[in-house]
């Protein structure tokens, strides 16, 4: 769902470039003030997860592919603020490193995936869970939840076209609305077997009111890093099919605007491959260990940034301290 270059028109990728630099400066700022310190590893963690799942397209019907988004699975673990800064952290990553995503359109690319899925995702998941903690309400909620982010975010894209003039309204929102209720099975499979595993096995990270220890934290996180290495490791069975924003916009002849062929700005990783590696499997699977390695410190860099600025602010908010007398 990656909107490159070329698809949206200045005034509708200013304008959403604006809203996410809106978002994320408040994103910044609840993190810097609330965000627990304990959960800085499983942050990165996560958005090194999201960014390798992410490579791993799978084939749907009809000649397309989808892959895993991911913002609600990291809204339900860390809270919505968090999970905005570990995707807009991804998508970055993607844009600059790899071609995956217009520069132009990053703006776009981070309200349709850092924001609708983050805030939708746990809404629904959170929604489910009133009625109960059990662990069949929980699998519920976060596959209904996850998959109706998918679905909205589809429907903003097919908006944000038609806005640009680069597609008629309905054609747009009938073909992404229906390529991507499909994926978005995919991405409640993943998403609840997340949620399933965690609930399981460390039931305080998305239990609300339980203390979350460093320990928990911790061994998820583990097993989160063991998983995201293995998909960069079986990145190369991905599916070669264009995803459902290239099949419907391309394939089906929905887009009407002109696209260039690789993105404004030269990309080091371009096609998620390595230059100089003749083989393609090892040359994408050492893309994708660098992908993911940059995405992890990026997260860790800067939520450790914030934390600072935290703790520098604290004593002045404080006050002077006491001198004993």
């Amino acid at each position: 769902m990656h909107i490159p270059d070329g698809m949206l028109d200045t005034k509708t990728f200013t304008t959403l470039w604006g809203g996410a630099v809106v978002g994320l400066g408040y994103a910044s700022y609840w993190v810097r003030k609330h965000f627990d310190e304990k959960k800085i590893v499983l942050m990165a963690v996560l958005g090194a997860l999201i960014f390798a799942l992410q490579m791993l397209n799978f084939p749907v019907a009809g000649g397309t592919s989808g892959h895993f988004l991911g913002g609600a699975l990291a809204g339900i673990l860390l809270g919505s603020w968090p999970a905005m800064i570990v995707m807009t952290a991804v998508l970055l990553i993607q844009a600059l490193f790899f071609g995956d995503g217009g520069i132009t359109a990053l703006g776009a690319n981070i309200i349709n995936m850092a924001v609708i899925g983050v805030f939708v995702g746990p809404f629904i998941y959170h929604l489910v869970t009133r009625f109960g903690q059990s662990l069949t309400l929980k699998v519920v909620g976060a596959a209904v939840g996850s998959w109706l982010a998918v679905v909205l975010a589809s429907v903003a894209v097919a908006i944000e076209l038609w806005i640009s003039g680069s597609a008629q309204f309905f054609v747009a929102l009938s073909a992404m609305t229906f390529w991507y209720a499909i994926i978005g099975v995919g991405e409640a499979i993943i998403t609840a077997g997340v949620v399933a595993y965690i609930a399981r096995v460390r039931p305080e990270i998305i239990d609300e009111g339980q203390q979350q220890t460093k320990k928990s934290l911790v061994s998820v996180s583990v097993v989160l890093a063991i998983v995201a290495a293995l998909a960069v490791g079986f990145s190369f069975l991905a599916s070669t099919h264009p995803d459902g924003l290239e099949f419907v916009y391309f394939e089906m002849g929905v887009g009407s605007a002109s696209v260039p062929s690789s993105s404004i700005m030269p990309a080091p990783l371009s096609h998620y491959l390595v230059a100089g590696i003749s083989n393609n499997v090892l040359s994408g699977i050492a893309a994708g260990g660098i992908g993911v390695i940059l995405t992890g410190l990026v997260l860790l860099a800067v939520v450790r940034i914030l934390a600072r600025r935290r703790n520098r602010q604290a004593p002045a908010l404080n006050g002077p301290e006491p001198d004993g007398r």
